[in-house]
């Protein structure tokens, strides 16, 4: 079974991309509405757990997104990044993450253009794959 509308979590560098007129009010890309933005300082302080918990929690694919490589405004924030998702650095994404549902972008703020087509081709790309196992975290009551 596949997805139709997958929904995708991406984590931005505020650096990076400038999404300045391209999302709504509620953080969701305006030319990809099933695209969720959230916001961090630095693509350095994205941590695998972060993608891993989007993805456990019912998002069918996440994305981080920083700055071009040699552009972080705080050194290496992008490269620590990328290296996690690669598996150079640890944290690294658990082997039992699907690596199919995670991606990496590093752009600069004048690229919109790119990152929407970039993200354009990973939501079809997540409509082929079959719909995730959401695993609830909530404890039940007794």
């Amino acid at each position: 079974m596949t997805t139709e509308n997958p929904k995708l979590i991406g984590l931005v560098c505020e650096r990076s991309v400038d999404f300045k007129g391209h999302l709504d009010d509620e953080g969701n890309m305006l030319d990809h509405p099933s695209v969720k933005i959230i916001r961090v300082p630095c693509s350095g302080q994205i941590q695998p757990v972060m993608l891993e918990t989007a993805l456990k929690n019912g998002a069918n694919g996440t994305f981080a997104l920083g700055c071009r490589m040699g552009d972080c405004h705080y050194r290496e924030g992008n490269k620590f990044c990328r290296d996690r998702l690669i598996g150079k650095r640890m944290p690294k994404l658990k082997p039992s993450v699907d690596k199919r549902r995670v991606q990496g972008y590093w752009l600069s703020a004048v690229e919109y253009d790119k990152l929407s087509e970039l993200v354009g081709q990973f939501v079809e790309d997540c409509k082929s794959l079959p719909a995730p196992e959401v695993k609830s975290t909530a404890k039940a009551a007794k």
